[in-house]
Order: C-alpha cells, then sequence, then structure tokens
C-alpha cells in the first residue's frame, strides 16, 4: 500500500485517515510538551534560596548585565516582601530558573512589573520561562494588579524595558502577549571615560558649593527629594547609600539644596538619576555634580559608563561627550480574567 504523504513538518494531509493521523500527530507533540513542562518544579522563592538564585542570575544574564550582584541581590531582596513577587523553578531538586518582579501604583493603575525572569542555559526552550512568567502573572493578578510591564519597575529596576536590540527577549514577551504601548522608548546614553577625561575632570566653578552625600544628612535630604522631585527619585538614589563611598553628590547654600546626582543607584556604572532646582539653573550646578559623578568612577578605573532613562540628551554631549545607547520599550499585558498566563 501506498504511503500516505506527510505535509510541513511531517503533518499528514487531508482526508478521513489524514485527519486521524493529524489527531494522532497533535496528541504526540502535546505530550511531548508536556512531559518536558513537568520535569520542572515552581514554588515561591525561599530565604534560603539567595545564593543559588544570585549565581543563577549572575551567570545567566548575558553581556556582563549581571557582574554587579550586590545590586542584583538589592534588586531581587531589597523590596519589603509585601510587595515583591519572586518564583523558582527547580528540577531534580536543583534552582534551574527564577523569575521576580513587584507590583505599585503608577498614576492611578496598579501594575505589575518584571524584574527579570532567567533561566539555566542548559534548560531553555523547554517551558520554563514561560511557566516562571506565568506564576508572576497570576500573583499579579491576585494582588489585584489590572497589568503587567517588562522593565521599568523604578525605583528598584535593572532595565528601564526590553532591550530594542535583544531579540531573544522580545520574542519571548510577544510570545506569551506583551505588545508595546503608546510612548517613546527609554533611551540610555553612553559616555567614553577615557575618550572624553578631560571634560569629565574639567575643574568645578567655585561658586558650586557642592559636597558627596553623608547618611547624617539622609533624613534632611529625603524629605527634600519626596517634596521636590517625588517618592520614586527619593527612593531611588536612597540606593547610593548601600554603596562605598557614598555614590551621591549635592549641593547646597545657605541650608537649601541646590541639586544632586546619583550614581550606581540600582546597578554598577549606570549614572542618575539627576535633578537642580530651577532657581539654580545657569550656575552650572548639573555639570558640576554630574562631573563629580564620573570622576568617581574614573578613580574607580571604569572606562565608559551608561547615562540611564535620559531627558536632556544635548546637555549630556555637550558636558561629558555622551552619545545616542541603547534604547528600551516598556512591553506590557493586560491581566484580565481570560487572559491566558503562558499566551
Amino acid at each position: 500500500p501506498r504511503r500516505a504523504r506527510r505535509g510541513p513538518q511531517g503533518v499528514p494531509p487531508a482526508g478521513a485517515r489524514g485527519r486521524q493521523r493529524r489527531a494522532r500527530h497533535a496528541a504526540t507533540l502535546a505530550a511531548r510538551r508536556v512531559a518536558g513542562l513537568r520535569v520542572f518544579t515552581l514554588r515561591p522563592v525561599a530565604a534560603d534560596d539567595r545564593d543559588r538564585v544570585l549565581d543563577l542570575v549572575s551567570t545567566g544574564l548575558a553581556h556582563g548585565e549581571g557582574d554587579d550582584v550586590p545590586g542584583l541581590e538589592h534588586l531581587l531582596w531589597g523590596e519589603p516582601r509585601e510587595d515583591g513577587l519572586g518564583f523558582v523553578a527547580t528540577r531534580d531538586g536543583e534552582v534551574v530558573g527564577a523569575a521576580f518582579g513587584s507590583v505599585a501604583e503608577r498614576g492611578g493603575v496598579l501594575r505589575a512589573y518584571v524584574k527579570v525572569v532567567v533561566v539555566a542555559e542548559r534548560c531553555r526552550r523547554s517551558g520554563a520561562g514561560r511557566l516562571l512568567l506565568g506564576a508572576l502573572e497570576q500573583a499579579a493578578r491576585v494582588r489585584g494588579a489590572t497589568e503587567i510591564q517588562a522593565g521599568g519597575s523604578a525605583p528598584s529596576y535593572w532595565w528601564p524595558g526590553v532591550d530594542t536590540a535583544d531579540r531573544e527577549a522580545t520574542a519571548f514577551f510577544g510570545a506569551c502577549g506583551y505588545a508595546l504601548p503608546d510612548g517613546a522608548p527609554a533611551t540610555n546614553l553612553d559616555v567614553d571615560l577615557e575618550a572624553h577625561r578631560n571634560l569629565v575632570r574639567e575643574p568645578t566653578q567655585p561658586q558650586v558649593p557642592m559636597r558627596r552625600l553623608t547618611h547624617q544628612e539622609w533624613p534632611a535630604f529625603e524629605e527634600w527629594m519626596r517634596e521636590t522631585w517625588g517618592e520614586t527619585w527619593a527612593a531611588e538614589v536612597g540606593g547610593a547609600l548601600r554603596r562605598h563611598p557614598v555614590s551621591c553628590f549635592v549641593a547646597a547654600e545657605d541650608g537649601d539644596y541646590l541639586g544632586f546626582a546619583a550614581y550606581d543607584t540600582n546597578r554598577a556604572g549606570w549614572f542618575g538619576p539627576m535633578g537642580s532646582d530651577p532657581a539654580a539653573r545657569g550656575r552650572g550646578v548639573g555639570a558640576a555634580l554630574l562631573r563629580a559623578c564620573l570622576s568617581d568612577y574614573l578613580d574607580a578605573g571604569r572606562t565608559a559608563c551608561e547615562i540611564a532613562w535620559v531627558g536632556p540628551v544635548e546637555f549630556y554631549a555637550r558636558v561629558v561627550g555622551a552619545e545616542p545607547g541603547r534604547t528600551f520599550v516598556a512591553l506590557r499585558k493586560p491581566l484580565t480574567d481570560d487572559a491566558d498566563a503562558s499566551a
């Protein structure tokens, strides 16, 4: 007897016998997918997972993105547990995947944020990432979140969104139902500190009273930050106190703050945020604060840095020679009752 011809990817053609074979073929593929998924066990992250998860995340992020282990530790465990979401995937008792997120209200919307999803290289493309992301989404629904966003979990974030050059991450979130909302991408700038050493080291103008922030003055400074720049920036700059030395400079005069600039607040090698009082503009406050922070980088032996989530591109280009770098998009997904977590 003639063998039934098979269509693309081994699927039998139309006809009664073809339909039966297609059904068996689909069942076989589904069984394989389910079998692949069942090798993983998902559970909420526990305190004693910390070292294993940090090792997984720091080694699993590409292009040196996981080099700052203290920054990662703060990202994943620095928030109160009631605000954070965390799950691990295990296989044979070993942690092979992790996903962390948070829930916060922004502009009247209770939104969940995906901070990081990482799967051990040997376990990728086996469904673990989708399982972990689905667990985050379900936990966010329980918290009352109405949508979820990949990245941009300020004040505690690793990326402003999904790197537009990262095709793998873009495809992963797209396959899971995440889409691009209205709004411009977030832009990072690159600074070649060696090439622009003279700009970075330019002497501070004497009319700018500037110093490094101290732990002792933090309560007063935090109050000014909250009143002037809002809760998010105040919390983000608080991360500067975890660094040694404190990675924030302030300008102050007659007991009043004129401006601030911080770096490494979330991750090493990233500058920001920075702000200056409108009344003090024109005195070189912003430029002096920026150069003080980048001079710290030079003193530490860094040859390059990124300026994160940039607003005034021209200012940074003029003062320290910054150039356009990576761009990030805030991919989002609604968390409706009928939304499929696995897309």
